[in-house]
């Protein structure tokens, strides 16, 4: 085992909290191989190691592997996997209280104004139910 990935399996901890501070990672969501080869560079680089590109692939490729021997990442297709990692499920959002009902509005007094009046100068009015256009009241 190299230094670098034992350094990665002894600090697993550590290491995922700091790639679920750089990426998405929350208990049952899929994690795909660049995040976690990206994570694994920016991870060496915060504790002042440079990786070459393939050697971060090659680092993280031993460290899906070893993540998956203890069930840590389950593998869903070629290049990604489901983590499996308690401590960073979501915490639950209580669903709002149902919002009280409204208050019963109060019937408004007549003002007594006159309805109003359409550009063609016809007025309509709804009083008591009953529709008047133009002034006249219809039966």
């Amino acid at each position: 085992m190299s230094e670098k990935l034992k350094i990665l399996t002894d600090n697993t901890r550590e290491v995922l909290r700091f790639l679920k501070s750089k990426y998405h990672f929350i208990h049952l969501s899929n994690v795909f191989f660049r995040d976690l080869q990206y994570g694994v560079t920016a991870y060496f680089e915060s504790k002042g190691t440079k990786l070459g590109y393939a050697d971060a692939e090659e680092l993280a490729a031993q460290y899906v592997a070893a993540l998956e021997r203890v069930n840590i990442l389950k593998r869903i297709t070629q290049g990604s996997w489901m983590l499996v990692y308690p401590e960073f499920r979501k915490t639950p959002v209580k669903p709002a209280a149902p919002a009280k009902p409204a208050a019963a509005a109060s019937p408004r007094p007549s003002t007594g104004a006159a309805p109003r009046q359409n550009a063609a100068g016809v007025s309509a009015s709804l009083i008591d139910g009953e529709l008047t256009s133009g002034g006249s009241e219809s039966a």
